[in-house]
């Protein structure tokens, strides 16, 4: 039996029960594919893609377009911490011929697995303007892509890792990522012509956790804090990090707290309840919204969290 015959065996056999913990699931099916064979199986001749979210998943979408099978991990409102993997998952990373990962920490549920791979794995973060994390000096915000600049500098770390991969097609990804480079640049400006519309002493922003640093640094905004005090979706605010953040509030003058679509608003809803400032959820931060909402692409994620942004902080002048 050759290596890809066990490989396959192996994949329908763990889809027949149930998932193994994250770690024992993912690695199994990568050793066995590191054991030989070419793993290109069905004569699919599309460059086999892995995003690990849902951000990256859509920057490669639009360069790869019908040139590439892409497979994103994360779920449109998945948290990373809550990742399980499917059995397709594991067959598209062991077959994978790249891996695009967002680096920085952000996507650690999948390191294991991708060291046990043989594709080529690509940080698409590589080159970005990086900011320290206001809760953590010693610790990298890994939420780049609020910054249009360094979301511009994803799109082209992918091109050029699709063109190596696959130079017979290079010349789609280059027109491909051309094109949207340019909407790019025209989302970048509207979304300053809209913070513009802002008062400088309202531009004050707090959210639940800290992801929108970098969209505050690129616009104009003041971070002022996050309800908990951490890059990390997974970590937890004590009581006093809720008493510290209600004194900010009240003392600054700020007046929204901003929640994400993906998290649970009941501690932001408690703060502003506390603050006395309204709350405004159904931001787009770790993740993508799903097919037809209005963070369902990264351009759509950026104009609709800019667009509440702005609703709830451009009265506070009147």
């Amino acid at each position: 039996m050759t290596s890809q015959s066990h490989l396959r065996r192996s994949i329908i056999s763990l889809a027949r029960r149930p998932l193994l913990p994250l770690a024992t699931a993912l690695l199994l099916p990568l050793a066995l594919c590191a054991c030989g064979g070419d793993g290109n199986g069905g004569g699919e001749d599309r460059l086999r893609v892995v995003a690990t979210t849902t951000q990256i998943g859509d920057f490669a979408r639009r360069v790869g377009g019908d040139r590439i099978r892409l497979t994103v991990l994360l779920h449109a409102s998945q948290d990373a911490h809550d990742f399980e993997p499917q059995a397709s998952q594991i067959r598209a990373l062991a077959e994978a011929d790249a891996v695009l990962v967002n680096g920085l920490g952000l996507d650690a549920f999948v390191d294991a697995a991708v060291r046990q791979s043989d594709a080529k794995v690509v940080t698409v973060t590589q080159g970005a303007r990086t900011r320290a994390s206001s809760a953590a000096a010693d610790k990298i915000d890994p939420h780049v892509w609020f910054d249009v600049a360094n979301a511009k500098r994803m799109v082209e770390n992918i091109r050029d890792a699709l063109s190596a991969a696959d130079p017979a097609n290079a010349s789609s990804y280059e027109q491909n990522a051309a094109a949207y480079l340019a909407e790019l640049d025209a989302l970048d400006q509207s979304v300053r012509d809209a913070i513009a519309a802002i008062p400088q002493a309202c531009r004050k922003l707090v959210t639940d956790h800290e992801v929108l640093g970098y969209y505050a640094q690129a616009y104009g905004l003041e971070f002022v804090g996050s309800v908990v005090p951490s890059t990390s979706s997974e970590a937890s605010a004590s009581a006093a990090d809720v008493a510290g953040i209600v004194r900010r509030i009240r003392e600054l003058g700020v007046p929204a707290v901003f929640a994400e679509a993906s998290g649970n608003p009941d501690l932001v809803r408690q703060v502003g309840r506390e603050a006395g400032v309204k709350v405004v959820d159904g931001l787009y931060g770790d993740s993508l919204g799903p097919p037809g909402s209005d963070g369902a692409t990264y351009v759509d994620m950026m104009r609709s969290n800019t667009a509440k942004i702005v609703a709830a902080l451009r009265p506070c002048g009147a």
